[in-house]
């Protein structure tokens, strides 16, 4: 074989085996995204007082006695599928290197944590079925990322999407868990108190999984605090700007627990308890 036929071998391997990585590649980010698309639920559409409701049930009380969740308003919602799951570390890792990024820095300072002091009970919250913890950017990247891979439209929830989801299309669900009964941590315990897998315990009605617990997640609106009384009633997409984005769910105490509760935080933040799953937006007819 002359010096040139051994050239081009060469050449011809190395351009073989960068086009097997790169079909390979395809196949594993067609899988990962269509996972996601896979677990979508849909919700059909429907009109609900959104915010604090407890004036209106039971013992006339406030929910929360946060001005934030006041005052209650009406709210009109199109169809959409939301993820039933929160998007995992194993997801969202494989995310990351398929951007070829290294994990992010609250990954990575639970494992120097852990490397520091052994045996931090914090370490085994980065297993891969439990939910990824994660930056708003980083959030919504994920989720458009999957549906440009799918030919789909997905990014995160709004918070009136995701307030209609954890109460059952809007019904006065205090508690988003399988029954609307909070109990208080024991053996009959209905839903992860502490950071466990996904999935741990039963869904709400709609078959979503860790609407309560398991952390808070990310939404796509920004925060005001008095947007309530400014919202629009027609699918309400939040503030046009600002400083906050929403976080919705479970806060690690009893007013974090409630369907109504919300609280903000600057997007560029990825803590313990920022977690996130994707929403299709089903297009009007």
């Amino acid at each position: 074989m002359s010096k040139y036929q051994m050239i081009t071998a060469l050449v011809f391997s190395v351009l073989s085996t960068t086009a097997c990585d790169s079909k390979e590649k395809q196949a594993q980010e067609q899988a990962l995204s269509q996972k996601v698309v896979d677990s979508l639920v849909t919700v059909e559409g429907g009109r609900y007082q959104m915010g604090d409701f407890g004036h209106l049930i039971g013992e006339k009380l406030s929910i929360t006695g946060d001005p934030d969740t006041r005052p209650l308003h009406w709210v009109e919602l199109s169809d959409f599928r939301i993820t039933k799951y929160r998007i995992t570390w194993d997801e969202f890792n494989t995310w990351l290197t398929f951007q070829g990024r290294d994990k992010n820095s609250f990954y990575q300072k639970i494992v120097k944590w852990d490397e520091k002091y052994k045996g931090s009970e914090f370490i085994k919250h980065l297993g891969g079925n439990y939910p990824a913890s994660a930056n708003w950017q980083d959030a919504l990247s994920f989720c458009r990322w999957v549906g440009e891979k799918t030919g789909r439209s997905l990014s995160l929830p709004t918070e009136a999407q995701w307030e209609y989801a954890a109460r059952n299309r809007g019904q006065f669900v205090i508690f988003a868990n399988s029954d609307n009964h909070y109990v208080y941590p024991s053996k009959e315990k209905n839903y992860a108190q502490k950071k466990e897998p996904v999935g741990s315990y039963p869904p709400n009605p709609l078959g979503l999984f860790d609407m309560m617990g398991n952390g808070l997640e990310w939404m796509m609106d920004w925060y005001q605090e008095d947007y309530y009384s400014q919202s629009p009633t027609q699918n309400p997409q939040g503030p046009e700007t600002g400083k906050f984005r929403v976080l919705r769910g479970y806060a690690g105490e009893i007013s974090g627990t409630t369907t109504v509760y919300r609280t903000r935080q600057i997007p560029e933040r990825d803590g313990a308890n920022y977690g996130f799953r994707c929403v299709e937006n089903i297009p009007l007819k």
